[in-house]
């Protein structure tokens, strides 16, 4: 496993936008994106899927003072050993060859955590551009690894799918980061947590009929989101994935390759 440090030439890109004259662009090509253009690419075009004049467009936007934060980060938190710590940790539970390769990277839009494929292996990307403290890095690392684990064997499409795949992250991280909250895990607010334990059960109820769904939109609302007419509230989709997988694993016994209809028939849902 490598951990690839590419913020470290993205403010090298600052560092030179704010003392040179020229396009943003041709700077920003020359010092960050041609060096590791296998991974931005993947990046583009895996995670955010949006022309290249957007890209082109935000970059240009640029303002060297925007990225003080990042330094503080950068400067404060062992990244380094953050991602080699969490997947050993990954690696004892769940064991993944070959081991994911871990990218931190600064990105525009991009969520904090992802798995994507680079050069035809699965691997995890941090965008840094949006995190105020490396608190939750650890969490984040582990999640992926989960994603990476899962998708050796299918790509979820369907809601049902899709809510067991995040269920599965949510509880191996849990695991290998036990002195960690559920909240952390599911990056809720404990209060937020807090409501969704106690309206559980219309939660099944609201996503039940959606499960066969292969609607984007559908997904990304009810499991990030908000449901149809406002009827879910934030990522309820995710810790409703959580509570069916965790139940199913502690009463089947069963491994994180567990078939997803067999868990969604455990919990009395089916995908259809």
């Amino acid at each position: 496993m490598s951990v690839h440090h590419l913020y470290e030439d993205f403010l090298r890109f600052i560092d030179t936008l704010a003392t040179t004259e020229g396009d943003p662009w041709d700077l920003y090509c020359r010092h960050y994106l041609n060096p590791h253009r296998p991974a931005l690419d993947a990046w583009w075009n895996q995670v955010l899927a949006l022309p290249e004049a957007t890209w082109i467009d935000r970059v240009r936007q640029i303002r060297p003072e925007q990225y003080e934060l990042l330094r503080a980060l950068v400067t404060e938190a062992d990244l380094e050993r953050l991602a080699r710590d969490t997947m050993a940790r990954c690696q004892r539970l769940l064991p993944l060859s070959p081991e994911p390769h871990v990218y931190y990277l600064v990105g525009f839009f991009s969520p904090d955590g992802f798995a994507f494929e680079v050069d035809g292996a699965w691997a995890i990307g941090i965008g840094l551009e949006r995190l105020m403290s490396a608190r939750l890095i650890p969490v984040l690392l582990a999640h992926e690894y989960a994603h990476c684990y899962r998708r050796r064997f299918t790509r979820p499409a369907r809601l049902g799918e899709r809510l067991v795949e995040e269920g599965f992250a949510v509880e191996l991280a849990a695991r290998a980061l036990p002195d960690r909250s559920a909240a952390d895990h599911l990056l809720m607010r404990r209060g937020q947590l807090a409501a969704m334990r106690q309206y559980e059960h219309r939660l099944r109820e609201a996503i039940a009929p959606y499960l066969a769904s292969e609607d984007e939109d559908v997904s990304a609302r009810l499991l990030y989101g908000r449901g149809p007419k406002g009827a879910l509230p934030s990522r309820a989709g995710v810790y409703l994935g959580w509570r069916i997988v965790r139940d199913f694993l502690a009463a089947e016994q069963e491994g994180f390759d567990s078939d997803v209809e067999v868990v969604l028939r455990s919990a009395g849902l089916a995908a259809g």
